[in-house]
């Protein structure tokens, strides 16, 4: 029996990175000890693809607030090394690849070709530009006279955005300013052109998408994953509470020792030479 993928608009943010790092990540070994005292189920590079699908799912929880008449696409999947765009936003202003970048507490400064994240040099312009033309690649496929997919790049939590030049083709913005600008783009696309578009993105066929694995099963085991290393954060903050208030309390104790001795000392010296002799 043939087993159809489901449509794409059930399909969740970052959901291949995650079922990669669901399938493929090394856990070290806890023992309840290890566990008791707060070990991370996660280390190195798969915390750090963690972390980043997470920042994934804060900017989908934001689209998910994009006025009617707009369709969001998640991690759709393009080529045949699991490699996906991570939001397509379908809407009467156009269709845009959305790039997430994890941009925390670092200035941003961009310029024309040139993307810097705290004085580093990074490659954002040309990812967000080659994700978008493989969109557009896919798309005209089944409609040749599609317009150019825009890509954008939404930082997430940057400490500040420069923008010394505009990108010709990218558009670089605070993730929180994502919705309000898609919108303020003028309208290119009549109700039929938005319909047929929506449709065929939502066609895994369009995408060569194979049977997938059901999305709310890896929802709740990324789900349990996440509950996990906060409960393993929680547990490290506690012990490295209790050992400061330790290691204070510690260090009390021998300033009131030492400084008990000194007054003895300081007490004997003053009965061996009393004053004025």
């Amino acid at each position: 029996m043939t087993v159809e993928p489901p449509p794409l608009r059930a399909r969740l943010a970052a959901q291949t990175v995650i079922e990669d790092l669901l399938d493929q990540r090394v856990v070290p070994t806890r023992s309840p000890l290890a566990r008791l005292l707060g070990r991370s189920p996660l280390h190195g590079e798969s915390l750090a693809v963690f972390h980043g699908a997470k920042d994934d799912i804060s900017v989908a929880a934001a689209l998910a607030r994009i006025p009617a008449g707009w369709k969001v696409f998640h991690s759709l999947p393009v080529g045949k090394a699991r490699s996906e765009i991570g939001h397509l936003v379908v809407g009467p202003n156009g269709v845009f690849t959305v790039t997430m970048r994890n941009a925390r507490g670092q200035n941003i400064w961009v310029f024309k070709r040139l993307l810097l994240v705290a004085g580093r040099s990074v490659s954002y312009l040309r990812d967000a530009e080659l994700e978008a033309e493989r969109a557009t690649r896919v798309l005209r496929k089944r409609m040749p006279q599609h317009h150019a997919v825009r890509p954008v790049i939404a930082l997430v939590n940057p400490r500040e955005v420069v923008i010394r030049e505009k990108p010709s083709e990218v558009k670089v913005l605070n993730s929180r300013h994502l919705n309000a600008w898609l919108v303020r783009q003028p309208p290119v696309l009549n109700d039929r052109e938005l319909v047929e578009i929506m449709t065929i993105v939502d066609d895994p066929k369009t995408w060569g998408a194979a049977p997938q694995v059901n999305a709310q099963e890896v929802m709740a085991r990324f789900a349990a994953l996440d509950g996990d290393v906060s409960i393993s954060r929680r547990r490290r903050l506690w012990w490295t509470s209790w050992a400061t208030v330790l290691v204070i309390a510690m260090v009390g104790v021998e300033a009131v020792v030492v400084l008990n001795v000194v007054t003895a000392m300081l007490a004997d010296i003053g009965m061996q030479h009393p004053a004025g002799l």
